[in-house]
């Protein structure tokens, strides 16, 4: 008796296992839900970037209770993730498991060992101005709503502002005074939304007066703070080697660390150097009739945005009549818009915004500058020159069609849920910039060459930027000696050079994620081409490439089985 019930229970248990291994991908399938949930609510002004509106009314809760909880939350997942036993997973599975790990470890990377919130002042009024500024350029929902939303996070400004002056310690001199500058901005910016808003819906008029006003004044007392704020160190913006490598494995899946990219950026800045340079030589030293243009001055701004919008038109004509990728009859439209007053202190040139690949209308916005309503004959006439040798063509390229938008309208269709939350540098920077010459080398531009100049210059400057992102993050460089160093290597204003190396300061690993990424989908392709030999098609590939979303290029060798 003893003895079957012995045998029973062995026959229980087993049939436990059996059922919790068969059990596993669902039960993953479920965690990886949670993880997502916990991610989208714990950030907030991200998953309104992503067309996600759920907590559009509010910021992210910096207090310390809330980050140790996260934390908390973020290490549990970490734990539960590695225990999979993944023989059984489907081949999706893996890499959803892959990719949701990466999820998981870079925001406990950010929260746990970099820590913006105790560094980095720009960080909370960056949050606080692009919070607003996202709900304001989204087609969803509709406006009435999103004004609503714009009160609430307007109303939370002051919540975050003082988890701000709580966490804050030493912080880095330099994200100090790109937080002053910010301030500056966001009363500007909170000041046309207001007026804006309360123009559009009278009857709100009031609560959007109070809680504007009680933003720009939490902003001011914020300025006052941290003009008096004791600062860190010089080079404390810097995250490290150890961490900048972390995020090159586990954010981007390269396989190779800091030192080696440094030495990849290097070689390829050389490479792009000597080119440049021996292009312009063959440019002088070509014949072009080009430039032999009869110019006339009557253009008036209504030509120049129809020509924008013509251009749109005429490139993706060409994309199908090249037969270079499918661009679908359903996707969203582009629309060419001047930068309305309200957003010109967040815009300052030509910008894409993609409309989120959550959002219900998938309408993306290129935001032009402004063209005045009256020109002098001068500028109508370098307005004709730019309209007849089609200047407008490169920024579509790179931005519209074949571009960003296109990739982006293509990952918002996707159906599995981790994949289309990914949002990774490396594919989505390095298609646009692949796009550039990738275009040229199929007549794009006619028999015009000179637009390759422009193609080689971008290259150089994206080489340039591996190199500095690496220094500056890895303490071989200071800011100072960035500028320096981009201006002479360059040519170039060093006020540019300025703005861009402060950038990069805040964003380690997104300066050389443009030329990295292009690079691998460049590998990428002739992998393909080499397998598929004469039957390799580059429409097919690019369409196979952009139907994966934004996810890690180095992760299509795996899933695309070239390795």
């Amino acid at each position: 008796m003893r003895k079957m019930i012995f045998l029973t229970a062995i026959l229980v248990l087993t049939a436990s296992v059996v059922s919790a291994q068969s059990n596993s991908e669902e039960n993953f399938k479920l965690l990886s839900r949670d993880i997502l949930e916990n991610l989208q609510s714990f950030y907030p002004v991200t998953s309104t970037e992503r067309g996600i509106h759920t907590y559009d009314y509010r910021f992210t809760d910096y207090s310390e209770a809330s980050i140790k909880a996260e934390i908390s939350k973020l290490k549990g997942f970490e734990t539960k993730l590695s225990k999979y036993d993944t023989a059984n997973f489907s081949f999706d599975s893996r890499i959803n498991l892959r990719l949701i790990k990466s999820n998981v470890d870079i925001a406990l990377l950010d929260l746990s060992k970099i820590k913006s919130h105790v560094s980095n002042p720009y960080f909370y009024i960056s949050d606080a101005v692009n919070g607003i500024y996202l709900i304001l350029v989204s087609e969803y929902p509709p406006l009435e709503t999103r004004t609503q939303n714009v009160i609430a996070r307007l109303k939370a400004v002051p919540d975050l502002i003082n988890q701000a002056r709580q966490n804050l310690k030493n912080p880095t001199p330099l994200f100090v005074d790109m937080a002053l500058e910010m301030c500056t901005t966001g009363v500007d910016f909170y000041m046309t939304v207001e007026d804006d808003l309360s123009s559009e819906f009278p009857g709100l008029a009031s609560e959007i007066e109070m809680a504007a006003s009680r933003a720009i004044s939490s902003v001011m007392d914020y300025r006052a703070f941290l003009e008096k704020i004791r600062r860190g160190t010089p080079l404390s913006f810097a995250i490290g080697k150890v961490n900048f490598d972390y995020k090159l494995q586990h954010e981007y899946f390269l396989d190779y660390d800091s030192d080696s990219l440094l030495k990849i950026g290097e070689n390829l800045f050389k490479q792009a150097d000597s080119m440049y340079k021996a292009y312009i030589l063959y440019l002088e030293t070509t014949p072009t009739n080009v430039d032999s243009v009869f110019a006339v001055d009557c253009i008036t701004r209504d030509d120049v945005l129809r020509y924008y919008n013509w251009e749109l038109d005429q490139t993706r004509q060409f994309l199908e009549e090249k037969n270079i990728v499918t661009v679908p009859e359903d996707i969203g439209d582009c629309l060419v818009l001047e930068t309305p007053p309200i957003l010109t202190g967040v815009i300052s040139s030509i910008a894409y915004q993609p409309p989120g690949v959550y959002n219900s209308d998938q309408t993306g916005h290129l935001y032009v500058r402004p063209i005045p309503d009256s020109m002098d004959a001068g500028q109508r006439e370098a307005r004709f020159k730019y309209i007849i040798r089609r200047g407008f063509r490169s920024s579509v390229a790179h931005e519209v069609f074949p571009g960003q938008h296109l990739h982006f309208q293509l990952a918002a269709k996707l159906t599995d849920d981790i994949r289309k939350w990914q949002k990774n540098a490396c594919l989505y920077e390095g298609w646009a910039l692949y796009c550039e010459e990738m275009m040229f080398d199929n007549g794009f531009y006619g028999t015009d060459k000179r637009p390759y100049l422009n193609i080689l210059g971008g290259i150089r400057f994206r080489a340039a930027r591996i190199i500095v992102d690496v220094k500056l993050h890895t303490g071989k460089m200071t800011p100072d000696e960035a500028v320096k160093w981009m201006t002479e290597a360059l040519d170039s204003d060093s006020d540019f050079y300025r703005i861009e190396v402060n950038r990069y300061c805040t964003q380690p690993t997104i300066p050389m994620s443009h030329l990295i990424g292009k690079r691998e989908i460049m590998a990428l392709r002739e992998a393909v081409r080499a397998r598929d030999g004469d039957k390799f098609s580059l429409k097919d590939f690019h369409d196979i490439l952009l139907a994966e979303g934004a996810l890690p290029p180095k992760l299509l060798w795996d899933i695309w089985k070239l390795r």
